[in-house]
């Protein structure tokens, strides 16, 4: 039993390090386009093969490990489909964010990055203070390429109509980044 649980927490490390990666390796980046890549390609096919393997999963690994089984049939059944729905959802969220992470990770290191210098004007600006009390600040600009609003988490305050100046690449996706 231990070896299964030291299996299990070595994957949680492992998909927290997977998601992590992008938002320590990448200084900037659209996060809005990856979000629709993933939720309107990938989440699907996501869902149906948990739904797929998570019972089979439940039901040969752990299972065999409930030591107090319930006095009655409904309340085993009701248990184990609780349990199911929630192995279901807590996983399609990890791997939800392992592809978002992914395209993201993947955007920068393959295919060729087109360089372009954004010199546009801050169209929203927005402090967001985070659960751990640490403050966050998102402005939004037209894509100098495509005339879409881009959502940015960037490093300082910015005014309405200041404008905001950097260089920045589209990688092998489309999605806007930067590491400097």
């Amino acid at each position: 039993m231990e070896n299964w649980k030291s299996k299990v927490i070595l994957f949680y490390i492992i998909c927290a390090f997977i998601i992590a990666y992008p938002f320590f390796a990448i200084d900037y980046f659209e996060t809005s386009t990856a979000l629709k890549l993933t939720a309107k390609y990938l989440l699907i096919p996501i869902f149906i093969c948990l739904l797929i393997l998570v019972p089979k999963f439940y039901y040969k690994k752990v299972k065999p490990l409930d030591k107090n089984k319930p006095k009655t049939k409904i309340k085993e059944k009701s248990r184990d489909i609780l349990s199911i729905f929630m192995m279901l959802i807590c996983l399609t969220g990890i791997f939800f964010g392992i592809v978002f992470s992914l395209i993201i990770t993947t955007n920068k290191f393959f295919g060729k990055s087109e360089t372009v210098e954004i010199k546009e004007p801050v169209l929203e600006y927005s402090p967001e203070i985070t659960r751990n009390g640490r403050l966050r600040h998102h402005i939004k600009f037209k894509n100098p390429k495509t005339n879409k609003n881009i959502d940015l988490e960037v490093y300082r305050k910015y005014k309405v109509g200041e404008i905001f100046e950097k260089e920045m690449k589209y990688g092998a996706w489309g999605i806007l980044y930067s590491t400097n």
